[in-house]
This record gives C-alpha cells, sequence and structure tokens, in this order.
C-alpha cells in the first residue's frame, strides 16, 4: 500500500470522527431536557449581539455613525441568510433569543467547517512532522471539546479556524515554493484579509507571514510573494476601510483594538484582573454595551466627539499610562496571560465549556481540551527541531495568538485560534519520545523529555486566577434566561416552575463563588418577580439584599467580611450598616454602583416603620448617587420621601425618573397619586 494512499485513509478517518464527534455532540444537546439544554437552544452575549447586527442588515437598517467597532463579516453574512430565511421576530425588551431553524442550519454548516478543519490540521501535521503526527494532530482537533462547543453557537470561531488552518497550508506552500507562489501569495493574503475581518489577531499573523517571506527562510528571500500576500489582504479588506472613510475614520477594519487593550491591563493592582473580560462599566457586562462605554469614557475625558480612531488612541494611551504607574504588575500579567496558551483553564465566557461537557461525558476527558495537549504542546514548541522551515509555520501561528492574548484579554474562544499548532506540536512530542523511548542508546533522552512532559502537566494544574472560579457565570446566566422564560410562560404552573429554577440557578452559582455580586443581584430580582402568576418572595428578597449590600460595601471598602455572608441576618445587618459610613478604596466606586444600587432599592422598599425611614432615605440617595441613570431609584427615592410626608421632594424624583424614562409606569401611577387632579 502506498504512503499516499495510506494518508488519504488517515484523512478519511479524521473526518469520519469528526463528524461522529459532532452527530453526537449536537444529539446529546437537542435532547437534554436540563440545564445544558436550556442554556444550548438559546442565545446569549456575543451571540445575540451577532443576532441584533444580523437582523439589522436583514432589515436593511444597520445604521453607524463611525468605523466598525467589531469585525463585522460573521454579522454580516449572517444577515444575508436572515434574508433569505429569517427567524422569528423578537419580544419587546428580549434579552434572550430562543435558537430558530435558521440558527440550527448555520450551526450544522459550522459543524461541518469543524470537520473540514480537523483534515486540514491531519493534513498540516503530517507535512510538518510526518503521518503520524499527522493522524494524532487530526484526531485531536476531531475530538476536541472547546471546538466542537464554539461551533455550536452563533459565533464566528468555527469559521475563523477554518480560514486560520488553511492560512497555515497556504504559507508553507509558499515557504516550500510549492505550486504556483503568485496565486498561492494572493489567496493567502485574501484569506488572511477575510480572517482579519473575522478575527482581528489575524493582523499578527499577516505581519508574521510578511516578515517570513522578507527574511532568509529555505534559502531565499520571496518580497514578491509578500508584495502580493499584503496588497491581496488589503484588498480584502476595502470594503470594510471604505465604509469607515465614508463616516470620517481612516481605519482599515475596526477601532475596538484600544478598549480591549485597557480591558487587558486595567488600573487595578490585583495581577489576574485584566486577564479576563471584566467590562468597562459595572454591570455592562453584556457584549452590546461595550462599545458605547469605550466610546462615552474616551469623550467624556476629551470633552468633545471623538471619531473611532481617535477613541482607540486615547484607550490605548490610557493603557500605556497602566504600564508605566505599575510596570511590575504590567509585566506579571502579561506573562500569566502568556502561560493561557497552553495552560488548560478554558476562561469561561457567557457559556462554558466545563458545564456544557456534562451533557457529553465521552468528550469530557483530558485529551478533549488543553488538560494534557496544552503542556504537551509547550513541550514540542520548546524540544522539536528549531530547523525545520515547516514548523516554522506551527510556531509562528502559536505566537502570534500568544502575543494577542498578551496585549488584551483572554477567554477560551479567544486561545482557539492557537489549537491547531498547539495540536500538532502535542501531536509532535508524543511521536518524537514515543521513538526516543523506542530507540537504543536514546532513552535517557526520552525519559527526560518525558519527566518535562510530567512536570509540566502538573504544573498546569496550578490555577492561574486563584480563587477564581467560572462554572458559576453559566449558572449566573441560566437563572437570567429561566427569569426572562417565567415571564414569557403561559400559565401560572410552568412560570413557577421557571421561577424556581432561576432562583435555584443563582443559589448555585452562590455557592460556587459567594462574593459574585451579579449572582446575588439576580437572585434577588428573582425573588422580587411579581407578576399575575408568580407571587413574590420578598421576605426572602430582602434577606439576600442585606447580604448583597454587605459584599458591596466590603468591596468599596476593602474590608474583609465575606465570612460573615452565612450568618443569621441581624449579624449582616449589623455588618453591613457598619461599612456605610467608611471611606471608599481608590478606583472601587465604579464596581459596585449597579449591585450596591439595587440591593439599597429592595432593603429601602421595607423600610416603612419610623424608625427606619431615615436610613431607607439614605440608602435610596446612595442608590441615586451610584446609579443616576437608573428610573428605578429615583422613583423609590420618591417613595421614601413620600413615608417622610414631603411631597414636593417625592414629585421632585417622580419627575426626574419620568425624565430618564417618560413612560416609566411606576413614577406616572405615584404622579397620579400624590396630583390627583
Amino acid at each position: 500500500m502506498s504512503e499516499r494512499a495510506l494518508g488519504r485513509k488517515a484523512l478519511i478517518a479524521v473526518a469520519l470522527v469528526a463528524a461522529l464527534m459532532r452527530v453526537s455532540w449536537e444529539v446529546a444537546l437537542r435532547t437534554d431536557d436540563g440545564p445544558v439544554g436550556t442554556l444550548a437552544h438559546h442565545l446569549l452575549g456575543d451571540e445575540r449581539a451577532y443576532d441584533g447586527f444580523a437582523r439589522q442588515v436583514a432589515a436593511g437598517t444597520l445604521h453607524r455613525e463611525r468605523a466598525f467597532y467589531q469585525e463585522p463579516v460573521y454579522a454580516w453574512t449572517v444577515g444575508q441568510l436572515y434574508k433569505l430565511w429569517p427567524p422569528p421576530p423578537l419580544p419587546p425588551l428580549a434579552t434572550i433569543v430562543p435558537h430558530a431553524p435558521v440558527h440550527d442550519g448555520i450551526i450544522i454548516a459550522q459543524h461541518l467547517m469543524g470537520v473540514a478543519m480537523a483534515v486540514l490540521v491531519a493534513s498540516l501535521g503530517a507535512r510538518c512532522l510526518g503521518p503520524r503526527a499527522g493522524l494524532l494532530a487530526g484526531l485531536f482537533a476531531a475530538c476536541s471539546g472547546p471546538a466542537l462547543f464554539n461551533e455550536s453557537m452563533l459565533l464566528k470561531e468555527g469559521c475563523a479556524l477554518l480560514l486560520w488552518v488553511t492560512s497555515l497550508h497556504l504559507w508553507l506552500d509558499l515557504l516550500q515554493d510549492r505550486g504556483r507562489p503568485p496565486r498561492r501569495a494572493v489567496l493567502l493574503g485574501l484569506l488572511l484579509g477575510l480572517g482579519i475581518l473575522l478575527r482581528g489577531n489575524t493582523y499578527l499573523l499577516l505581519g508574521l507571514v510578511l516578515l517570513t517571506l522578507l527574511l532568509r527562510t529555505g534559502g531565499r528571500r520571496r518580497p514578491l510573494a509578500a508584495a502580493l500576500v499584503l496588497l491581496a489582504a488589503l484588498l480584502a479588506l476595502s470594503p470594510a476601510t471604505i465604509h469607515n472613510l465614508r463616516r470620517g475614520d481612516l481605519v482599515l477594519s475596526t477601532y475596538q483594538a484600544g478598549s480591549n487593550a485597557a480591558i487587558g491591563m486595567p488600573d487595578d493592582p490585583t495581577v489576574w484582573r485584566g486577564v479576563i473580560y471584566e467590562p468597562i462599566h459595572a454591570g455592562h457586562g453584556d457584549a452590546l454595551y461595550e462599545e458605547d462605554d469605550a466610546i462615552a469614557v474616551a469623550q467624556a475625558a476629551e470633552g468633545r466627539r471623538l471619531t473611532g480612531r481617535e477613541i482607540s488612541r486615547w484607550w490605548w494611551q490610557h493603557t500605556l499610562e497602566v504600564v508605566r504607574a505599575r510596570p511590575a504588575v504590567a509585566a506579571q500579567r502579561v506573562l500569566r496571560k502568556l502561560a493561557y496558551t497552553f495552560h488548560p483553564d478554558e476562561v469561561p465566557d457567557v457559556e462554558d465549556w466545563l458545564f456544557f461537557r456534562k451533557a457529553v461525558p465521552w468528550l469530557a476527558t483530558p485529551l478533549s481540551d488543553m488538560t494534557v495537549i496544552g503542556p504537551l504542546a509547550l513541550c514540542g514548541l520548546l524540544l522539536l527541531s528549531w530547523r525545520r522551515t515547516e514548523l516554522l509555520v506551527v510556531r509562528g501561528s502559536v505566537l502570534a495568538v500568544a502575543t494577542s492574548l498578551a496585549l488584551f484579554y483572554v477567554f477560551g474562544r479567544y486561545r482557539l485560534s492557537a489549537a491547531p499548532g498547539l495540536w500538532i506540536l502535542a501531536a509532535g512530542a508524543l511521536v518524537a519520545g514515543w521513538d526516543l523511548l523506542r530507540t537504543p542508546g536514546r532513552r535517557q533522552a526520552g525519559l527526560a523529555a518525558a519527566a518535562l512532559a510530567l512536570v509540566l502537566v502538573a504544573a498546569g494544574q496550578v490555577p492561574l486566577r486563584p480563587d477564581v472560579g467560572g462554572l458559576q457565570v453559566s449558572w449566573s446566566n441560566l437563572a437570567s434566561l429561566e427569569l426572562e422564560l417565567a415571564a414569557r410562560a403561559p400559565d401560572a404552573a410552568s412560570a413557577q416552575a421557571h421561577r424556581d429554577r432561576a432562583a435555584a440557578a443563582a443559589r448555585e452559582s452562590l455557592r460556587l463563588a459567594p462574593g459574585y455580586p451579579e449572582a446575588r443581584s439576580l437572585l434577588i430580582n428573582v425573588l422580587d418577580y411579581d407578576s399575575e402568576l408568580v407571587t413574590p418572595r420578598r421576605d426572602e428578597a430582602t434577606d439576600q439584599a442585606w447580604r448583597l449590600l454587605l459584599v458591596m460595601e466590603a468591596e468599596r471598602t476593602g474590608r474583609a467580611a465575606f465570612e460573615l455572608l452565612d450568618r443569621p441576618l441581624p449579624v449582616v445587618r449589623q455588618a453591613a450598616l457598619a461599612l456605610l459610613p467608611q471611606r471608599s478604596l481608590p478606583e472601587r466606586e465604579l464596581y459596585v454602583a449597579a449591585a450596591e444600587a439595587r440591593a439599597c432599592r429592595r432593603i429601602a422598599a421595607e423600610l416603612e416603620a419610623p424608625d427606619d425611614l431615615d436610613l431607607g432615605l439614605e440608602l435610596m440617595q446612595r442608590a441615586a448617587a451610584l446609579e443616576p441613570g437608573e428610573p428605578a431609584n429615583w422613583v423609590m427615592l420618591g417613595v421614601m420621601h413620600e413615608r417622610k410626608d414631603d411631597q414636593p421632594a417625592a414629585i421632585a424624583a417622580y419627575e426626574h425618573a419620568l425624565t430618564l424614562d417618560p413612560h416609566n409606569p411606576a413614577a406616572l401611577d405615584r404622579l397620579v397619586h400624590l396630583r390627583p387632579h
């Protein structure tokens, strides 16, 4: 049997395994009637942002005053599909979007791309390190839980990963002078430009491609190929560039880099802050807020309207100031983020791979994620031959992603572009190590390499973010989802069931992370939920509000209070009241604003006794100062003024609430009560 035929059979085997894994994944998620199935059947976070953008494209209502903030190609393509196969209209004020048939069609297409990606990884691995390493790398890709997880959502990762691996093949073709180099250079440039419009870290890969073509690699320079790659990439970017120029912004693709760099380098001495995503404004974790917040902060600082390019520049300057002020912290933070390239931790997002893998136990193995592959890939990166031109492509792809993680922040899906290189390096390390162990006279070297691999695997089990979990995020989002399903429920029994599941999910999130303020604030919303079909649990909501106030005041003042959270309510109340007059630590007010205001409103709502009215008024004045743009704060402030028989102040508060929301029903009802005529 020829070597070529053996390779063909290996590629077919990889494709079949990849397809089987993806079919079994979809069957498991679609038949799961528990928490995993509930999350899987709705769009959340960035999925909802892409859906909203696509709906505007399909309806012809997309309007932008500035350059693109997020890469536009994926959402624009989904929008074109929506024109042919529209999803059902959304209910008013919907924060979740159910999967529609069109979304299922997109996910099936993304899984097919995943199968093609696994085959290309196997082929690239064989080209770089031989057929055995190629087959092993392809199987790693075929059975990768994080890859399947991201392909099964309305996210661009599956498309971007396929383009990324294809680009690596073409890059290697140019370095090896295979085929017709000019044509391959043009195709590579077009794919890299398209990749930039899917994921911005492709800029770094483009830079590495140009650098290797201009330097002496394989004994010659390739300036013509470099020029063709660059021109073709600019051509692929040109639709976005022209769109941006028409809005007065000289931006090639997007202007989010500066604000993302600032998120990855916050002005905070805690080293592991900046490793994961934290919103510019507390309480604005949804992707829909990010651009508006980035614009608002930059323009407030400059005191004028800024273009997208100016906004990005302002945030980059802010980031450099943070680095200059705390160089040691910045250096540790960058090193920590670099380590995430190889670390087993799948940094949680709106939905979490570790949460979803409960439904697919056959993929919940150390080889399905980076638990073993990451450390093995680091061994391969360090120990495999540095003279082989083929491995320049693999190492370069990993370096590009590692650099982007170090510059910005980490999500599990942002690390995914490094996975093809990591799969190949890990496979190469295993094959080379096995060959060493089987070769007389080289077993000592094989044993040393195996010992290094074991040390790196053991080191990878040490968390890079101490005392920070991840599953609480998914449980919290499940609670939000169940609460909205309760609001949409047609009958009392189903509404009550959804509300109870929402409360249970929020409590599970708090069990995993007792100091997680968003989950406790959400639990208050769930317990306080009132409708014709569901009776609120006010006493429990107030109890949780006091505990949330304690958490927020401890965070604001830097005092240790978490050990009191499980104590009886009088103890919690006394501790929270003791912290209220204490001075804030620098930079803490913004963090606590939304959650603390929510706690103040719930507590004040129950303070009706004459001796408690001053406290209630103080809490609501605090809430209005912390979150002045929230009408509910001003409504409750007016209620407290009413309880103190100060009608003019109450009317002023209600009128201010109406300036924020002219149709606010609570403010209108209270004003009618005070001014019946």
